[in-house]
């Protein structure tokens, strides 16, 4: 089971705001949004479930006793001990964790997030000092306030460009746009990937694509002649 951490900041001619998400297998926990997804569907957590699971998530390997969940989950408040149990068989639940494996029981002390976190697959666009988060699946960029990369520029189409994220490879169209899309000096006529470090032009607004995750696993990979 992989899991990740992503934080980004926004600011600037780039909307801002910052957040936490950990990643593993199909789902996303973003701390900042308290949401739990599928993929793109929202899995419904009551708001003491979420703790718990960002708690466990955030000290993982660290196996937490029950005392302790206690503690952070309830602190100065007394509350009989099925409490824990109920969030633990939620949390499950929603996880479809059958097997124990994602939240693990350690007899007769607590609970633990299982299994290894690997390298993390990280997915920004940076704009001068500024980077913003892509999320798995579809990233519109674009003028209008609600799109996910957020460019205020009147050389920008509303809806201009979409970068595609899956795993650690990233994809970008443009939309017919205006002003055009622009990789390296090139126009995007049709989906293109993306490497680490690529400038891209958004109308008049350059902005670097980068996965330095993806690009440490290329060099290790090319190291040990996979």
């Amino acid at each position: 089971m992989a899991i990740g951490i992503r934080s980004a900041v926004r600011g600037g001619d780039i909307e801002s705001c910052r957040d936490v998400r950990y990643h593993f297998a199909d789902f996303t926990l973003d701390t900042n949004a308290r949401q739990l997804h599928c993929g793109s569907d929202a899995v419904h957590l009551t708001p003491k479930a979420l703790d718990l699971l960002e708690l466990l998530i955030a000290q993982h390997p660290r196996a937490l006793s029950k005392e302790e969940l206690y503690d952070r989950l309830w602190p100065d408040t007394y509350v009989v001990e099925a409490n824990l149990p109920v969030l633990i068989r939620e949390i499950r639940a929603a996880l479809d964790d059958r097997q124990r494996l994602i939240i693990r029981t350690v007899p007769k002390f607590g609970y633990a997030f299982g299994r290894d976190i690997p390298s993390v697959s990280v997915h920004l666009l940076v704009h001068g000092d500024r980077e913003f988060h892509l999320s798995a699946g579809e990233n519109v960029i674009g003028r209008d306030p609600h799109a996910d990369v957020c460019i205020p520029s009147t050389t920008v189409s509303r809806q201009h460009a979409i970068i595609s994220v899956r795993g650690n490879e990233a994809t970008i169209v443009d939309l017919k746009s205006k002003n055009g899309t622009r990789l390296a000096g090139r126009e995007v006529v049709r989906p293109t990937e993306l490497s680490d470090g690529v400038a891209i032009e958004i109308g008049r607004v350059e902005v670097i694509y980068r996965c330095p995750s993806a690009q440490a696993e290329t060099e290790t990979a090319r190291a040990l002649g996979w």
